[in-house]
C-alpha cells in the first residue's frame, strides 16, 4: 500500500513538470506601475505618462489598453516598439468627482501579455481650492 502511494505521488508530480507551461518572461518593463496624483482640485483633469520599454528580442504592439471606468481616457503608442526602444501610456482622469479614487488601467500586448496599471488620488471641492489640498497633504490645517 505504501509503494502504491509513493508511484502515485511520483506520476502525479512528473505529470506537473511534463505538462507544466514554462514561465512568461515579460518583454515589456514599465518604470512605474502606480502613480499617485496626492490631493489636487477637483473638476480639472489630470494626466500621467506611464514609460515602458521593450526588452525582448521582438517588437511589441500593444492591442489594447483598456481602462476601469469612463473617468479615465489612456492613450498609448500605437506603432510597434522595436527592441531596447522605448513607448508611453498616456492615463488621464477626468476629476469630476469629489473624493478619493483608485482606477485601473491594463495593457494587452499582442503576444497576450497583460499589464495592469493604476492612479489614484484625491480630489479637493475647488472652493476650497487647492492650498487647502496642499495644507491637508502636509498634515496642517488650512482656514
Amino acid at each position: 500500500m505504501k509503494n502504491m502511494f509513493i508511484l502515485t505521488t511520483v506520476v502525479l508530480l512528473l505529470n506537473v513538470f511534463v505538462y507544466a507551461e514554462p514561465p512568461v518572461s515579460s518583454k515589456i518593463k514599465f518604470t512605474k506601475l502606480e502613480h499617485d496624483f496626492g490631493n489636487l482640485a477637483q473638476g480639472k483633469p489630470v494626466t500621467y505618462d506611464f514609460e515602458f520599454t521593450n526588452v525582448g528580442n521582438e517588437p511589441i504592439i500593444l492591442e489594447n489598453v483598456k481602462a476601469s471606468c469612463g473617468c479615465t481616457t489612456p492613450t498609448w503608442t500605437k506603432e510597434p516598439v522595436m527592441p531596447q526602444k522605448k513607448g508611453t501610456i498616456k492615463a488621464q482622469y477626468n476629476m469630476a468627482r469629489e473624493g478619493a479614487f483608485r482606477k485601473s488601467i491594463t495593457v494587452t500586448t499582442k503576444d497576450g501579455e497583460n499589464i495592469t496599471l493604476y492612479i489614484s488620488g484625491n480630489a479637493i471641492p475647488q472652493e476650497q481650492g487647492v492650498n487647502k489640498a496642499e495644507g491637508n497633504m502636509l498634515g496642517g490645517s488650512v482656514d
